[in-house]
């Protein structure tokens, strides 16, 4: 039975609450997993829509009513652990005008905790937890026709008397050809001209992003893999190849490739590379990479396909730290890895936390110094979050204190305090560490370079950087005043 389905990204919940929506340096592109699923919509006869509200500026209310207004029978929210709250808040109030509505919460957050996430969240009908392109599916038909969803794969439900219910998660999907094609077309006009990446993460616009295969191998503590698993899943050469085509029609001229692991079997991607040179488009690309995974021969043809950028999943300048939470790489590989990619012609991206389990002063240390020297032309600093999911979350306790405030694990806050840090220490080495790298004259001669190149990056920068100062500089004068009120509590109790 056709059905009008809208499919729901919600906005995130950032490091304080004037930041409830995208950031000015990051990304503002629908994601994959939801234009894969409009498109098995339209191919199965349903009416879809897509609202992506992570955009800047969207509040809650406006996405309610955009939502609304579509006037829909189902609306699939796809949330993460950053904006399942926000996910939740706007199902109510879609729910309050059109009380017929069935709202089912799909993506990473419910698929790491299916029981929790609809407990916590009466305004869900379902979840899904697992792959959605046949379990939604086959939820929507269950439902259209009366019949029961109780022992569906991957369904997430309610039994009669409100208990939460889930069912094994949903299997995983084999052959990914088989897949339509993304619904760019669902986004009308404003694909791709009006999506924003990452400032740093393109070298020009429009851009788009692709994702050409599933699952991980790899065994990062602190990586979730409760959606598509460890066993690599791949589309075919001529299947990306195609994608590609469709958005180089489309005026695209930057793809971000978004694959957890694009490189990780080497023979795919010299073939990926070698059909994208022969078909001559019109694109330059970036993408993932294990730091384990190139050599310099690889590399060069990556840039001959049109590689503009790698980014490395770095995560510790310890080796010791490393050894605990990302136990294949060792630095010294690590840093050949990086030596070689600039002098292939691809720019080098690392991405590093601090506040690991097991994390020290020594350690943090240890992480300042490398950022000093590594062959590095951008690099991204956040904060050890142990998500839902992942390996670390379910031990995470014996390693610190841990306050699970689904709003607050944006990775932009300490949730996380390793045993023997404090917020105060952990925060101090966040700035030490930004300022090794930044401070660097070579990296600031590339920054500028980049400035120059892409001149949209500046006013994003600098519209970023000032609420990034302010929202420092308010979260400091918060603490400020949280120390001297627990001083003054101490001085007033004591005999």
């Amino acid at each position: 039975m056709p059905q009008r389905i809208v499919l729901l990204e919600p906005p995130y919940v950032f490091w304080d609450r004037t930041m409830d929506r995208i950031r000015d340096g990051e990304e503002s592109v629908t994601g994959w997993g939801v234009l894969v699923l409009a498109a098995v919509a339209k191919r199965r006869g349903h009416e879809v829509a897509i609202v992506d509200a992570k955009g800047g500026g969207i509040t809650l209310a406006d996405a309610a009513e955009h939502v609304a207004a579509l006037a829909p029978d189902v609306l699939g929210v796809s949330a993460t652990t950053i904006s399942i709250h926000n996910g939740a808040r706007i199902a109510a109030a879609v729910k309050a005008k059109l009380p017929h509505v069935t709202t089912v919460v799909g993506g990473p957050h419910v698929s790491a905790v299916p029981e929790a996430t609809l407990a916590a969240f009466p305004e869900f009908d379902y979840g899904v937890s697992g792959e959605g392109e046949v379990a939604f599916f086959a939820l929507l038909d269950a439902l259209a026709g009366g019949d029961p969803t109780r022992t569906l794969p991957g369904v997430v439900g309610r039994d009669g008397d409100g208990a939460v219910h889930a069912n094994c998660r949903a299997p995983y999907i084999d052959d990914l050809d088989a897949l339509p094609f993304p619904a760019w077309d669902v986004l009308g006009d404003a694909f791709p001209h009006r999506f924003g990446p990452s400032i740093f993460n393109y070298r020009c616009t429009p851009m788009a992003t692709l994702v050409t295969s599933r699952g991980c191998p790899f065994s990062c503590t602190f990586c979730d893999r409760s959606t598509s698993g460890k066993l690599g899943r791949y589309h075919g050469v001529e299947y990306v190849l195609e994608m590609c085509r469709m958005l180089a029609a489309r005026g695209v001229r930057h793809a971000m490739f978004y694959d957890d692991l694009f490189t990780v079997k080497k023979k795919r991607v010299v073939e990926l590379c070698e059909a994208m040179i022969r078909a001559e488009l019109p694109f330059t690309w970036s993408c993932n990479s294990h730091p384990n995974l190139l050599d310099l021969d690889t590399m060069k043809l990556m840039k001959r396909a049109g590689c503009w950028q790698i980014a490395y999943g770095v995560e510790s300048g310890s080796q010791r730290v490393l050894n605990v939470v990302k136990h294949e790489v060792k630095l010294p590989r690590l840093r050949e890895t990086l030596r070689t990619t600039r002098p292939a012609g691809i720019r080098a991206k690392g991405y590093l936390m601090l506040g690991h389990p097991t994390e020290t002063v020594e350690s943090m240390e240890e992480t300042r110094a490398f950022l000093a020297d590594v062959d590095l032309d951008v690099a991204q600093v956040t904060k050890f979050t142990p998500y839902p999911g992942t390996p670390a979350y379910l031990t995470i306790r014996e390693y610190g204190t841990f306050a699970e405030d689904w709003e607050r694990m944006n990775a932009m806050n300490f949730t996380f305090i390793p045993n023997g840090l404090t917020e105060e220490i952990l925060e101090d080495y966040f700035a030490r560490c930004y300022r090794a790298f930044y401070s660097r004259p070579r990296v600031l001669w590339g920054l500028a370079r980049s400035f120059a190149a892409q001149p949209s990056y500046l006013p994003r920068f600098l519209g970023y950087a000032r609420k990034y100062v302010a929202g420092a500089r308010a979260r400091r004068t918060a603490r400020a005043a949280g120390a001297r009120l627990a001083s003054d509590t101490r001085l007033a109790a004591a005999p």
